[in-house]
C-alpha cells in the first residue's frame, strides 16, 4: 500500500513520491460514500502541487453518489507521485503499487 484514507474537501492529497531508482505499477481506487456526486482529479506529477498539464483523466470527471473509480496498471516513474483531488469530503481512496528497480 502506498496511501489510503479520506480525501480532503477541495485540496490536493499527495500520496508520496516514487523513490529514486525505482518504478511503480499502481492501482488507484476511489469510493464516493456521499449522497451527492463528487468531482475527482487524478494527477501524476513530480510536484505535490500539480498543474492541469499533469492530469491523467478528464478535469471534470464525476464519481456519482456511492460510485467507484478504479484505475490499474498506471506506471509512475522515479520522483513522480500520484496526487488526488476531490471537491467533497466523502471520497475514500487507496493507492497500491508493485515497486521494482528502474
Amino acid at each position: 500500500k502506498v496511501w489510503s484514507g479520506t480525501l480532503p474537501n477541495g485540496s490536493n492529497r499527495d500520496t508520496g513520491a516514487t523513490p529514486a531508482g525505482t518504478v511503480r505499477t499502481c492501482s488507484i481506487n476511489v469510493v464516493n460514500n456521499g449522497a451527492v456526486s463528487s468531482h475527482l482529479k487524478v494527477f501524476i506529477s513530480t510536484s505535490a502541487t500539480p498543474t492541469t498539464a499533469d492530469l491523467i483523466e478528464d478535469e471534470n470527471m464525476i464519481i456519482p453518489a456511492h460510485g467507484i473509480y478504479k484505475l490499474t496498471g498506471e506506471i509512475v516513474g522515479p520522483g513522480e507521485r500520484i496526487v488526488l483531488f476531490a471537491d467533497t469530503a466523502t471520497c475514500i481512496a487507496r493507492v497500491t503499487a508493485f515497486e521494482e528497480v528502474a
